[in-house]
C-alpha cells in the first residue's frame, strides 16, 4: 500500500516491468495507458482511467486558465479538450497557484491528485483497476523522491509539463 509522501518501493517503469511476467497483454496495456502525464485524448476503455484523465484534464484546464489570466493571455489557446468549467476543481487550483513557494503549490495539486486517486479506487480490491490506481501513485511519489533529492526546484523546472 502507498502513502502520499514515502519514498517509493521501485520505479513505475520497474514495477511495468515486474507485471509483465505475471498480467496478460490487456491488462498491460491498461498499466502502460495509466499515466499522470497530461492526456489530450481522456476517452479510455477502462471507466476508472477515463474518470481520472478527465479529472487531470480539467485541473489542467484550470491551472492554464489561472496562468493565461495572470499574464493576460487568451486563455482558449491553452485550454485542452472540452474546456468545461468544474466547480469543485477551481478552488482548489486557484489555492494551489497563489502559494507563496511554487514547491508548496506543487505538492498541493499532487495532494489533489491522489485524494482523486484514492477515491476512484474505492470498491477495488488488487483488481485491475487498483493496480492502475496503484501506478498513477507510483508515479507521483517516483516525482516527489526526484525532487527531493536535490534541488526542488531545478528538478520541478527539468518536470514542467510532464504532470
Amino acid at each position: 500500500m502507498l502513502q502520499f509522501g514515502m519514498k517509493p518501493p521501485f520505479t513505475y517503469s520497474d514495477f511495468l516491468e515486474k507485471c509483465r511476467f505475471e498480467l496478460g497483454k490487456e491488462d498491460r496495456n491498461i498499466l502502460e495507458r495509466a499515466s499522470t502525464g497530461p492526456s489530450e485524448d481522456v476517452e479510455d476503455k477502462l471507466p476508472l482511467l477515463k474518470e481520472w484523465k478527465t479529472f487531470d484534464r480539467n485541473l489542467r484546464n484550470e491551472l492554464a486558465r489561472i496562468r493565461a489570466d495572470k499574464k493576460g493571455k487568451d486563455q482558449a489557446k491553452y485550454l485542452r479538450g472540452s474546456a468545461g468549467f468544474d466547480p469543485f476543481i477551481a478552488p482548489l487550483a486557484h489555492w494551489a497557484m497563489n502559494q507563496d513557494s511554487p514547491m508548496d503549490g506543487e505538492l498541493h495539486l499532487d495532494k489533489i491528485r491522489w485524494e482523486k486517486m484514492e477515491e476512484i479506487k474505492t470498491g477495488h480490491y488488487f483488481d485491475i483497476e487498483y493496480l492502475a490506481v496503484y501506478c498513477l501513485q507510483l508515479q507521483i511519489l517516483e516525482r516527489w523522491d526526484i525532487i527531493n533529492s536535490g534541488d526542488g526546484m531545478k528538478a520541478l523546472e527539468k518536470m514542467a509539463g510532464k504532470i
